[in-house]
This record gives C-alpha cells, sequence and structure tokens, in this order.
C-alpha cells in the first residue's frame, strides 16, 4: 500500500473500508505526523486568538 496523507476524508475512507490493514496504516501514519507537529495545535489557538485581538482594535 502506497502512501496516503492522512487527513479528515482519507481517514473515514479507511474506516468504511473495513480493511483492517489499510486501517491500520493510516492510524500509524497519522500517528507519526502528530506527534511530528509537536505543539502545532496550541500555536494554532495562540494565532487565532492574536487574530481576534487585532480585530477587535479596528
Amino acid at each position: 500500500m502506497g502512501v496516503i496523507m492522512p487527513y479528515g476524508a482519507a481517514i473515514r475512507e479507511a474506516i468504511v473500508s473495513n480493511d483492517l490493514a489499510k486501517m491500520e496504516a493510516i492510524a500509524e501514519q497519522t500517528k507519526q505526523i502528530v506527534k511530528g507537529q509537536g505543539d502545532m495545535h496550541l500555536a494554532l489557538l495562540e494565532l487565532l486568538e492574536a487574530i481576534d485581538s487585532l480585530k477587535n482594535k479596528k
């Protein structure tokens, strides 16, 4: 199986496929990507707060 870039639709596609090997492969790929992102989700929250703050100053 080739590399599938895991995102919501690809993950859901793996779920509905009922293909255990495909599901396990995409789960492992997704875990590695999430692990490599570190605190990106926290940085995004900070960015969104900064955007809101700037919008409220106008």
